[in-house]
């Protein structure tokens, strides 16, 4: 039975969406979570490498169980595959809550690409990002 070359290449094209980087891009997705594995339930996971000579950004909203999808044109597209910096940034705090002594559900240090230390290569195929935090120390009074 001949197949039509119009056959195959769909079945191609769906093999390789299948695979995580249908666009070039490979789906990313992971989890934030404390030293006692509790979850970050609200915050932007972002990360950033330099790509064919390009600098490229790509994001994820934390959802309340932790768990995040970076994407780069939009939600959860994936990202390209490349050596990311990464930070976990936490809920702005309105004035308010700044005004009552509450401090970010992240340690400073992660929401810093120089300080937070942590890179992820992104590989072909569907990729695991898992972060541990910490909360920030109290004030000192």
């Amino acid at each position: 039975m001949n197949r039509c070359p119009i056959d195959r290449v769909w079945l191609i094209l769906a093999l390789f969406a299948l695979s995580g980087c249908g666009s070039g891009r490979c789906r990313v997705s992971g989890t934030v979570t404390y030293e006692d594995g509790s979850p970050l339930t609200q915050g932007t996971v972002a990360g950033e490498a330099t790509i064919e000579g390009k600098l490229v950004a790509v994001q994820g909203n934390v959802q309340k169980d932790g768990t995040f999808e970076w994407g780069t044109v939009s939600p959860g597209d994936g990202a390209y595959p490349g050596t990311y910096r990464v930070i976990v940034l936490p809920r702005a705090l309105g004035d308010g809550e700044i005004s009552q002594g509450m401090l970010p559900d992240v340690d400073r240090k992660f929401t810093s690409y120089e300080s937070s230390k942590i890179t992820f290569e992104v590989k072909r195929g569907v990729n695991s990002l898992n972060i541990k935090v910490s909360k920030p120390a109290a004030r000192a009074n």
